[in-house]
């Protein structure tokens, strides 16, 4: 990358038509590097190399590939040396990472901790960590062990099985004293991990579990326990965990909170700082719940309880409450830093406008240019034309074509073509991670030429350039999408906008709670989808294909919108949360749709309905097209939705 920095300074251009001769070479390559690898992940005898196959630049991670491979069967110390040479050879490449954690594993595993303590001083995953320590008990290395292993064991998280060996020497020495048993306890406690806590405190002493127990019982059942104190005001109770079991029923059923909590604010024994952290969970539990007692709850809070989340929800309160004098006050008290946010600000304004402040329009106009969903809002407001402040970044050929000629970038490049993203990914950032944000601009232009989209917006953000739009909204899969959108009858642009949204264009992405390709579904929900529409029912992997992904991710949004008598926000919160949550979430009356969004509880479905908003405005800037006004796709919210048809 030096080399490539050096070259822009003295304004050196280096063709690249080289390139072309070896276009068939690579691309043969490629097809046979992929059959390779396929052969090596379903363990199928192999032809042994050709030429071409091991001249691919990312021959070397087919090597790796069967070396973990082997791992999986009988591994022999001439496999360790193999290996232990193959990652010495390719020290500090990202082609060694899988591997070397694979074969440390290995090692462990077999106690071989002669190759494995040298080679693991540096390993970061939990189960290594409690193998090294192992290692060093099998091997009499005592220095500092206790110390060290304790700190492992008494995490509030949950430890991996690795962890037994050493966590059982740590008990036989007898350094696991009941104190450290009750502080993890209560660690996990503090964590609100139920479950894990209900693991330690099982190891608690009987005489010193009797507290936590009551703890644990206000996290996993905190009406009734709660009621329980509220009728007894003289049992015993920790403060600590008195908050956490009020705050989990005043967010679960705040009804219910509201009604106990006069008895617990009776009791003689709450500080001042406990009965006004009470006072602040069901003022918070209201909020989120849309109870009218909310405005009220926030308005006898104690000031040392006044932090920016009860700040931000007390104002949201009285949004919902219609109560724009409060919400204007409140808006106003908020810390600088706070009232600076385009959030804040546009809600400023809209507070006086419908209090019939003249000064309302000039602070709509100051935030109106902004290219984000409260930049439209108040340009809607003010009737003023969207402004997405656009500026395309210059596009050298010359500099890309040097890029492209960086091994590291040679390889990124050949892995992303292979479907092997994570991997391009790694010697990507690798091979990118020094390099100023002008040469970063460029790398994003050449992502982008090859159709590796999500690398091109993540590395224009790394580079901070926010105002190249086009390249931020690209429009891959033109046909498969439109084919969905003539099918289901939602807009192309409302497609691709929860396609970056969910997946930023990554067809293999895949989220922790197995939601798969481009448009995030559930194998679940996908399923039942298909067999609604008549489609063929998908495969788990075959959600990983836009051509299955794609129509089934516009046909669920299109139930959504029939559901939701086609408002566009509460269909998006659904695709997000779900539908039972947007039950939960409607109004009693109609209301308007910013302020219904803004007060949906969960940070990420409010952001989520948010960004999709601003990404259906520009992929309609981007070709071209008059941008739909948030005005007008965001009507009223209704009491109730008119249809009951898609599936949860």
């Amino acid at each position: 990358m030096v080399r490539i920095i050096a070259a822009v300074l003295s304004l050196t251009v280096i063709c690249a038509a080289s390139q072309a001769d070896d276009a068939a070479t690579v691309a043969s390559g490629a097809a046979e590097f992929i059959a390779a690898m396929q052969r090596t992940r379903t363990n199928v005898p192999e032809p042994a190399d050709s030429v071409a196959l091991k001249a691919y630049p990312i021959y070397d991670y087919l090597i790796a590939a069967r070396m973990r491979r082997d791992l999986s069967g009988t591994a022999t110390e001439q496999l360790d040396t193999s290996i232990d040479d193959f990652l010495r050879a390719h020290e500090g490449l990202p082609v060694t990472r899988t591997l070397r954690h694979q074969w440390l594993v290995s090692l462990a595993q077999r106690g071989r901790w002669e190759w494995f303590l040298p080679r693991s001083t540096d390993v970061t995953d939990a189960a290594l960590i409690c193998d090294r320590l192992t290692g060093r008990l099998a091997t009499h290395d005592l220095d500092r062990l206790g110390t060290e292993a304790l700190a492992r064991w008494s995490m509030p998280q949950r430890q991996p099985p690795e962890c037994a060996p050493i966590f059982g020497w740590l008990r036989a020495q007898g350094l696991v004293t009941p104190m450290l048993q009750e502080t993890r306890a209560r660690a996990a406690l503090a964590a609100d991990n139920a479950s894990l806590a209900r693991e330690f405190i099982a190891e608690v002493p009987a005489e010193r579990a009797p507290p936590l127990a009551q703890w644990l019982q206000l996290l996993e059942s905190p009406a009734a326990a709660i009621s329980r104190l509220a009728a007894v005001p003289s049992t015993a109770v920790e403060p600590d965990a008195l908050v956490a079991g009020f705050t989990r029923l005043s967010n679960s059923d705040p009804a219910n909170a509201t009604s106990v909590l006069p008895a617990l604010m009776a009791r003689a024994d709450l500080s001042a700082d406990v009965r006004a952290k009470l006072q602040r969970a069901l003022a918070l539990g209201d909020a989120y719940a849309r109870q009218p007692g909310a405005v009220p709850a926030f308005e006898q809070l104690p000031r040392d309880v006044l932090d920016p989340q009860v700040q931000e929800w007390r104002a949201r309160a009285a949004l919902w409450a219609g109560n724009f004098d409060k919400a204007a006050e409140w808006i106003e008290r908020m810390p600088p830093a706070l009232a600076a946010q385009p959030r804040w600000r546009y809600w400023r304004a809209r507070a006086i406008g419908a209090n019939g402040g003249t000064e309302a329009a000039a602070l709509y106009a100051e935030i109106a240019s902004s290219r984000d969903y409260y930049g439209y809002l108040a340009a809607d407001r003010i009737h003023r034309a969207y402004d997405l402040n656009i500026r395309p970044t210059p596009d050298d050929a010359a500099l890309q074509a040097l890029l492209a000629a960086e091994p590291g970038l040679i390889r990124a490049h050949a892995l992303f073509d292979c479907d092997m993203t994570d991997d391009a990914v790694a010697e990507w950032s690798a091979a990118l991670a020094a390099s100023p944000p002008p040469l970063k601009v460029q790398a994003a232009h050449l992502a982008s030429r090859w159709g590796w989209y999500a690398q091109a917006i993540a590395t224009l953000a790394q580079a901070d350039n926010w105002d190249d739009v086009p390249m931020r909204y690209p429009r891959p899969f033109t046909g498969v999408i439109a084919d969905a959108s003539k099918l289901t009858q939602v807009p192309a642009d409302w497609i691709l906008a929860v396609i970056r949204q969910e997946s930023l264009f990554r067809k293999d992405a895949l989220s922790r709670a197995d939601a798969r390709g481009l448009m995030q579904m559930q194998p679940a929900t996908a399923t039942a989808v298909a067999k609604r529409w008549r489609f063929p029912v998908p495969s788990r992997d075959s959600l990983f294909d836009p051509q299955t992904a794609v129509p089934l991710g516009a046909a669920y949004l299109h139930e959504l919108l029939d559901r939701y008598g086609n408002q566009l926000d509460l269909s998006l919160a659904a695709y997000n949360a779900g539908p039972l949550s947007v039950a939960r979430w409607m109004p009693s009356r109609p209301i308007d749709a910013d302020i219904w969004i803004e007060n949906i509880p969960y940070t990420e479905t409010r952001g989520y309905v948010q960004h999709i908003l601003e990404h259906i405005v520009a992929f309609a800037v981007v070709r071209d097209a008059e941008p739909p006004r948030l005005s007008s796709l965001l009507p009223p919210v209704q009491p109730a939705a008119p249809v009951a048809s898609a599936a949860p």
